[in-house]
């Protein structure tokens, strides 16, 4: 298959060799490629030779799980977090890993993690199977900066974040999606959603959340209004948009993946369609880039 950016090209998805046998459960973009990270602490990284493992045993060497990845806003570090506290970052510039495991001596898992701001005014933000989200800023050397713990969803655990340049937001397991453009939450949804919640992105001024029976649920941040769209039947695990794909006349392209290995792709002018698969292994994480990619289950990656 030849890598292209032309969206219309994309549509074939095919089965890659990897390096690992264990679950892989985020993936993410960088300026050097896609990272993945998942069992064990494995963190994951594709060149132009193909998949390779840069990290074996997490940020602390203990070979705890990482259950979720994001990038900065320059895409030239990759943060990762999960059980025991788990938190660390890699310098995809200089192949440097750096740990931060039980900031404010939180050792619970980590279940989501995103990455605010500019590159000037990145701020990070975690949450655990608690219902707890930690703050965290950066000060003039880069050294981390822990602020206050909150629970805006009282407890609830928060399954999924997303952030973008001015706000970061959370989806919990009981229907509650919330937002922060400082450190104070506020709810926005979502009213009657009945489904369990896993996967969240922004994308084009709007908020997309994907959870189970294949259903996914559109904010229209400039409206305040929340639109339910019914993309198949299987539960819906990752969501990613290609919002560096706004100029091009085609648009910002998203991608939803889940159960059974199930890929839907919106498209701008096509809505949202189901795409062949090459496994029917559970899909845990999508990322964007000039290569996409989808991670899962016993080390499943697909690529086109």
């Amino acid at each position: 298959m030849t890598e292209t950016t032309n969206h219309r090209d994309r549509t074939e998805w095919r089965a890659i060799d990897s390096p690992t046998d264990k679950t892989l459960l985020g993936v993410v973009e960088t300026v050097r490629g896609p990272y993945a990270v998942g069992e064990d602490g494995v963190v994951l990284a594709r060149d132009e030779a193909g998949w390779t493992t840069v990290i074996g045993a997490g940020p602390a060497t203990k070979r705890n799980r990482l259950t979720c990845a994001a990038v900065t806003p320059d895409r030239e570090r990759c943060w990762f977090a999960g059980d025991s506290g788990a938190l660390g970052m890699y310098d995809t510039t200089s192949g440097r890993k750096y740990d931060y495991t039980a900031p404010m001596e939180k050792t619970s898992t980590w279940e989501a993690i995103a990455v605010a701001g500019t590159p000037d005014d990145e701020r990070l933000c975690v949450a655990n199977g608690s219902g707890e989200l930690l703050p965290i800023g950066f000060d003039d050397r880069g050294c981390p900066q822990y602020g206050a713990v909150t629970e805006p969803g009282g407890g609830s655990t928060i399954a999924t974040l997303a952030a973008d340049a001015t706000a970061c937001y959370a989806a919990d397991t009981s229907g509650g999606v919330f937002a922060t453009a400082d450190e104070e939450w506020a709810q926005i949804g979502i009213d009657c959603a009945q489904v369990n919640f896993y996967g969240m992105c922004t994308a084009d001024g709007t908020l997309l959340v994907g959870g189970g029976d294949g259903m996914l649920y559109r904010y229209d941040r400039a409206c305040g209004n929340w639109t339910p769209l019914s993309v198949g039947e299987a539960a819906i695990h990752g969501l990613a948009s290609d919002e560096h794909a706004a100029s091009h006349d085609d648009g910002t392209r998203a991608v939803a993946v889940g159960e059974s290995g199930a890929v839907i792709e919106r498209t701008p002018g096509r809505g949202w369609r189901g795409i062949d698969s090459p496994t029917e292994s559970d899909l845990w994480g999508i990322a964007l880039g000039a290569t996409d990619v989808a991670v899962g289950e016993d080390g499943t990656i697909i690529e086109r």
